[in-house]
């Protein structure tokens, strides 16, 4: 758990963090003197001379005096660790997500990362002052009063130490009964934001199929498993409450009676037996705060958890190469293999050159690897083996910076963020001017996209561009690459959502863009084929052919029944039977 906290604290303030770790414990050790003092001044005040009680008096005022000076100092440091822990914690988390291997994103893994991010703003804030800082004394407190006890009288001091194992350890117990109740509510409570979330998303889709009942769905599943895990957390920290009380009661009964035999043969005056039994509040009193702090244990290492899941993520293999490639690059990939799993391969042995300026098509039937290859040479998926290079240089050689700035992506589920097209468009490069977002606008059918409707130009998308139709999703993200000044250009079924009329006016602004580009389009149709140099076939991971579109037309292979099966498909017609 400190490793984690230690990790998402700026290194600058670090030591600071742990200098309020040192005046936390100096601030517990001289409250628990101050409790311990009020034993002889209590017994010099009801002594015989109660002006023996002066210089007792006058230690007491050092030590809490002293006490107040720690714990100011120890505020202060703690609060500026906690906003230092919101300045950068969401920073470092975001950063770290950015070079974690896209496969680990599963769908509980992204929920973790999304609770991971949600805890290190304000959550974290008052972590170090106002759970920490009240845990360590919480904990330590006890043990302090103990040893300070066997300087006044060491039965007490004996006594005290022994009740601290002893509450320790039933504290320990009654969380672990509950631990497992509450880990599988969390999981329940998780589960259940999931199912509600999807069940608000799909409405469209539940009511068209008459299943507008949440009860009756995944959502009423789920709030049923949260009920169950909630009466089942109820129960087992009941088991819990009464095994940390009977400590409790045991530790009191243990300290009383050692305080009453030692009154008894006058070892103990009755001013410090009373003063003993405030100093006993005091000893049980923290034990009774680590139990309330105990759910709020639960809660900062899940969320801790949480957070160590994301720093433990697989990283992308990065190099430290900076490479500013300015023109377009010839791609080669040299016995690439990418597997799921050892004997589920999903592209073998692939060795590719795509020259230099030149636009490649890879064609194939859903699953034969299409997709994967293009994440291959986004550098968005590392292969099992081999390796893909641009003009020689090995892509796991280049930094992240790099390798960003080489490749522009046209993805065929784009994601548009929850803010303007304009927005959107300058992802693809913050720092283009009005008349390239324009420029780009146009070329992809964007510049008029809300004219008809309530929204203008710079309306928002909604989250996922949610408020845009497919198509539109699709020409915002197009127009997106278009913006970016990369010399290399993956398109992924960019124009599948498109009309005929939208997508030829594509596929002729990617051919006539004037910029040096080495671009490789996965495509399931003919027209996308116009401006192409290269059509590649792939078939259960393999190349099965390689050539120009024209000369495989000819070949009578797997080109060939395509397009054949294409140039069928634009000549189907809706008629009237006979």
């Amino acid at each position: 758990m400190i490793r984690t906290l230690l990790a998402l604290i700026p290194i600058d303030r670090r030591r600071a963090f742990f200098g309020f770790i040192g005046f936390t414990l100096l601030s517990v050790i001289a409250r628990a003197l101050a409790v311990v003092l009020l034993i002889p001044v209590l017994g010099s005040l009801l002594g015989a001379d109660p002006a023996t009680a002066w210089p007792w008096v006058g230690m007491l005022l050092l030590v809490v005096c002293g006490d107040y000076v720690i714990a100011t100092v120890a505020s202060r440091i703690g609060l500026g660790t906690g906003f230092a822990l919101l300045d950068t914690g969401q920073e470092t988390v975001s950063k770290r997500l950015a070079a974690v291997e896209l496969d680990w994103f599963t769908a509980t893994n992204t929920a973790t990362a999304r609770q991971a991010i949600a805890a290190t703003g304000p959550t974290l804030v008052g972590l170090v002052l106002y759970f920490i800082g009240p845990f360590i004394s919480a904990a330590i407190m006890p043990l302090m009063i103990a040893l300070a006890l066997l300087f006044v009288k060491w039965q007490l001091g004996l006594a005290a130490l022994a009740g601290v194992p002893l509450l320790l350890g039933a504290f320990v117990a009654s969380r672990r009964l509950g631990e497992r109740s509450d880990a599988v509510a969390a999981e329940a409570n998780t589960t259940l934001s999931e199912r509600i979330i999807e069940f608000a998303r799909t409405q469209q889709v539940l009511r068209s199929a008459r299943r507008v009942d949440a009860e009756q769905g995944r959502a009423g599943q789920a709030l049923a498993a949260q009920r169950r895990s909630m009466l089942r957390q109820l129960v087992f920290q009941l088991p819990g409450q009464i095994v940390f009380g009977v400590a409790s009661q045991l530790a009191l009964i243990l300290l009383a009676a050692t305080a009453v035999v030692l009154a008894i043969h006058g070892q103990l005056s009755p001013a410090e037996a009373i003063a003993v039994i405030v100093v006993i509040v005091r000893y049980l009193e923290p034990f009774t705060v680590l139990a309330e702090l105990s759910s709020g244990v639960e809660s900062v290492v899940n969320t801790l958890q949480q957070i160590r899941s994301v720093f433990e993520a697989p990283i992308a293999d990065s190099g430290r190469l900076s490479h500013r490639c300015q023109h377009a690059p010839t791609i080669e990939l040299r016995d690439v293999c990418v597997s799921v799993a050892a004997d589920q391969p999903v592209l073998s042995g692939i060795n590719l050159e795509f020259a230099a300026g030149t636009t490649t098509a890879i064609i194939g039937p859903s699953g034969s690897g299409k997709s994967t290859l293009l994440s291959v040479i986004a550098g968005l998926k590392q292969p099992t083996s081999g390796d893909v290079l641009f003009d020689g240089v090995a892509v796991g050689e280049l930094d992240s910076e790099s390798k960003r700035e080489l490749v522009s992506v046209v993805f065929q589920q784009p994601y548009l963020f929850d803010g303007t097209i304009r927005e959107n468009v300058l992802a693809g490069d913050p720092e283009a001017n009005d008349a390239q977002v324009a420029h780009a606008a146009r070329a992809a059918r964007i510049d008029g996209l809300l004219a008809d409707r309530v929204e203008t130009h710079t309306g928002r998308v909604g989250e996922g561009g949610t408020a845009l139709s497919g198509g539109e999703r699709q020409r915002v993200s197009i127009a997106r690459a278009l913006l970016k000044p990369a010399p290399v250009l993956l398109i992924d079924e960019a124009t599948s959502a498109l009309d005929n009329d939208n997508e030829a006016a594509i596929n002729d602004a990617f051919a006539e863009d004037e910029r040096s580009q080495t671009s490789v389009i996965v495509t399931h149709r003919l027209s996308s084929l116009k401006h192409v140099d290269r059509v590649i076939v792939l078939d259960g991971g393999r190349v099965v052919e390689d050539g120009a579109p024209a000369e495989l037309a000819q070949a009578g292979g797997r080109f060939a029944a395509f397009w054949q099966h294409q140039e069928a498909a634009t000549g189907w017609r809706l008629g009237r039977g006979s």
